[in-house]
C-alpha cells in the first residue's frame, strides 16, 4: 500500500499506543478509535515490524496462580565457565520467564514466576546453590505491583527509524496484574497464550494447526478465556532485533528519587522496599543516579525471554518448586 502523503510521526505513534490496548491484530478497532483509515493503520503496523520492533504480551501471572519474583544472582568466580553455563540453562527451566546478563559474565537478572506460596522453596533452591559454591550470593524480591508505560516510545521517531525529540502524546499504562485473583483456565488456554507470546499477530488457523484443534475452538478460548478472563493485560512495544542505538538498564531505588528517568521508562515494578525501573534509552544517554540508587546495564547479547511455563502445568496444577530442589541436589553431586 502507498499513502498519498508521508506518515506523520504523531499518527504513527498514536497507532502504536492504540495497539497497546487492543492488540496489533485488531486493526479495525484501532482505526475506529483513532478515526483513521484501516489501511493506514495496517501500513503503520507493518512499518513498525519491518523496522525491527514487535509487540510483546503482558501476561497476568497472578491470574494464573503464579507469584512474580525478581532475582539478582552472582555466580562464583571459581566455578568453571562450562559448569556455570550448565547451571544457568538449568535455572532457565525453573519458572524463569526472563533472564539478562548484567554487563559481566557472573551477574544476572532473572524474572521467575513460581506457583503462589512456593517462593520459600525457590529461596531454598538458591541456598543450595550458595552452599554448593555455585553462587556467591543472590537477592530475591517478590513483585507486589507495577506497570508498563513505555514512554521511550514518545522519544523514538518511527517514521525515520531513529531517536528524536519528545512527542506530546499520552501512552496507556498497562498493569502487570489486574489483581482480580486466580482465574479459571486450562491447558488449552496456556498453549494458546504461549503461542501468542511468541507472536501476538498469530492467526487462529496457524494456532489451530499446531494444537490440532479447530479454529473456532481456538477463537473461543482466546476470546472467552485468554482475553475474556483477562490473562493478558496489554501489548508492549519492544525491540525484536539487536540495535546499536538502544541501551537497556535497570535502576533499583525509589520512585520519588528518580522522576527524571521517567522519559525513558519501559516498566516500573514495585518490589519489597524498592522500585525497579526498566529503562530503554539512546545508547549515548547516561542516567544519573545517587545515594542508594543502583544502576545495572544489560548486555543485550545475553538477554532471553521465555513464554509462560506450560511444561510445568501437569494434572491441572503447577509443579511444586521443591521437585526442582531435589533434582538440583542430584545435579550438584554429578558435576
Amino acid at each position: 500500500m502507498k499513502l498519498s502523503s508521508p506518515p506523520t510521526r504523531h499518527a504513527f505513534t498514536s497507532v502504536i499506543a492504540a495497539a497497546m490496548k487492543y492488540g496489533p491484530t485488531r486493526v479495525s478497532r484501532i482505526a475506529y478509535e483513532l478515526d483513521m483509515p484501516v489501511e493506514t493503520c495496517r501500513y503503520y503496523l507493518k512499518r513498525f515490524h519491518n523496522a525491527g520492533f514487535r509487540f510483546v504480551l503482558s501476561v497476568d501471572y497472578r491470574a494464573l496462580g503464579l507469584q512474580p519474583t525478581i532475582l539478582f544472582i552472582r555466580f562464583s568466580k571459581n566455578l568453571d565457565p562450562a559448569k556455570r553455563d550448565n547451571f544457568l540453562r538449568w535455572l532457565d527451566t525453573v519458572y524463569t520467564v526472563y533472564r539478562a546478563n548484567l554487563g559481566n559474565e557472573l551477574e544476572y537478572y532473572i524474572e521467575s514466576v513460581p506457583p503462589h506460596g512456593e517462593v520459600k522453596s525457590l529461596k531454598s533452591m538458591l541456598e543450595v546453590l550458595v552452599d554448593a559454591k555455585v553462587l556467591d550470593n543472590y537477592n530475591l524480591f517478590e513483585v507486589r505491583d507495577g506497570y508498563y508505560k513505555p514512554d521511550w516510545v514518545t522519544h523514538y521517531d518511527f517514521t525515520k527509524d531513529c531517536w528524536g525529540e519528545e512527542l506530546d502524546i499520552e501512552l496507556p499504562k498497562i498493569p502487570l496484574s489486574h489483581m482480580d485473583g486466580k482465574a479459571g483456565f486450562d491447558l488449552t488456554d496456556l498453549l494458546i497464550l504461549s503461542y501468542l507470546e511468541r507472536n501476538p499477530s498469530s492467526k487462529m488457523n496457524d494456532i489451530s494447526q499446531k494444537l490440532g484443534i479447530s479454529p473456532q475452538l481456538v477463537s473461543y478460548h482466546r476470546e472467552k478465556h485468554v482475553e475474556g478472563l483477562r490473562l493478558v493485560t496489554g501489548y508492549i512495544p519492544s525491540r525484536s532485533t539487536k540495535h546499536a542505538d538502544l541501551k537497556i538498564q535497570f535502576l533499583l531505588g525509589h520512585l520519588q528519587e528518580q522522576k527524571e528517568t521517567s522519559q525513558y521508562l519501559h516498566r516500573l515494578t514495585n518490589i519489597e522496599y524498592y522500585d525497579l525501573f526498566r529503562l530503554h534509552t539512546p545508547a549515548d544517554v547516561k542516567i544519573a543516579h545517587k545515594g542508594e540508587i543502583v544502576l545495572y546495564s544489560v548486555n543485550p547479547v545475553n538477554m532471553m525471554a521465555f513464554t509462560v511455563p506450560v511444561e510445568h502445568f501437569l494434572d491441572k496444577k503447577w509443579v511444586k518448586v521443591e521437585t526442582f530442589v531435589e533434582t538440583l541436589e542430584k545435579i550438584i553431586r554429578v558435576v
